[in-house]
């Protein structure tokens, strides 16, 4: 099991193209139901809109027999003035009844760039495929999540882990700490995959602005989840990018980010996947 793709574990180029980001008007949504981790998410998604020069949204879903909702829309004013005092980002809070369709349609009304949610907000997190149109972040573990004095990033080539690379650099702007790439190669390695694994990393540091310290591990081991979740303890917080193998592959054959995200360590991993980047088809297979 590979963090690379079959058909070319080791590229000398990144095969995709950069991001715009930050976005020229990058708005973050963090949504709510279950309301599991609300202050620490709520953070997380203040963090990367600071650190993108963006704006944040947190919506609170409630449900139909939840009175009108002031319950939660105290929860959000206290978050708000939370996230106000660290960051002082422009911030938009939304209660809304819920239903199937009441984060897309939230996405959609505020044109939303990024949507960051714990994978604990089963509701949210697992109906309908996740949200269209913007990149999507999942939280792993975010009851640990504090101001992080170091993030590790560990990459491959696909576009899912340029996002994560984003992302990255947004929440240690935020925290003014610094990020390690981190990517593995199997032990034994020939001077030519040693070289073009130094040259991954260079390319995605080349595409990240130089504000935040950012520093380079390639490592030997047969096994990159286990390498991940290793060196997870030395960092607060781990961002890498979805799989690009569809649900029936990673069932099959395995995955290094599930693999990573049900082995949580000392800090949420945070799992990013890029707007656009794989049909609803390619999903499953």
């Amino acid at each position: 099991m590979s963090i690379n793709s079959e058909e070319k574990p080791w590229p000398q180029t990144l095969a995709h193209d950069d991001l715009d980001w930050p976005a020229s008007d990058q708005r973050v949504l963090v949504p709510f139901h279950e309301a599991v981790n609300l202050p620490e998410t709520s953070e997380l998604g203040a963090s990367i809109a600071f650190g993108s020069e963006g704006e944040l949204y947190l919506l609170h879903a409630v449900d139909s027999d939840e009175s009108d909702g002031s319950d939660a829309a105290r929860e959000l004013a206290s978050v708000d003035l939370s996230v106000q005092e660290t960051f002082g980002v422009p911030v938009t809070t939304t209660v809304r009844e819920f239903s199937p369709g009441v984060l897309q349609s939230t996405i959609d009304a505020h044109s939303i760039t990024t949507t960051v949610v714990d994978e604990d907000e089963e509701s949210l997190s697992s109906k309908g495929g996740g949200p269209k149109n913007c990149h999507t972040l999942v939280g792993t573990g975010m009851d640990a999540f504090d101001a992080p004095s170091s993030v590790l990033v560990p990459v491959a080539s696909g576009p899912h882990s340029g996002l994560a690379t984003k992302i990255a650099h947004s929440i240690a702007r935020a925290y003014d700490c610094w990020l390690e790439l981190f990517h593995v190669i199997p032990e034994g390695p020939s001077a030519e995959i040693q070289a073009d694994a130094n040259d991954l990393l260079e390319a995605y540091e080349y595409r990240l602005d130089d504000d935040v310290e950012v520093d380079h591990h390639v490592h030997e081991a047969d096994d990159p989840a286990e390498a991940i979740i290793e060196h997870s303890e030395y960092h607060s917080v781990t961002v890498m990018g979805a799989p690009q193998k569809g649900k029936l592959r990673r069932f099959m054959f395995g995955s290094t980010t599930d693999d990573v995200t049900e082995n949580v360590g000392r800090g949420p991993v945070l799992t990013a996947r890029r707007k656009g980047a794989g049909s609803g088809l390619s999903r499953w297979f």
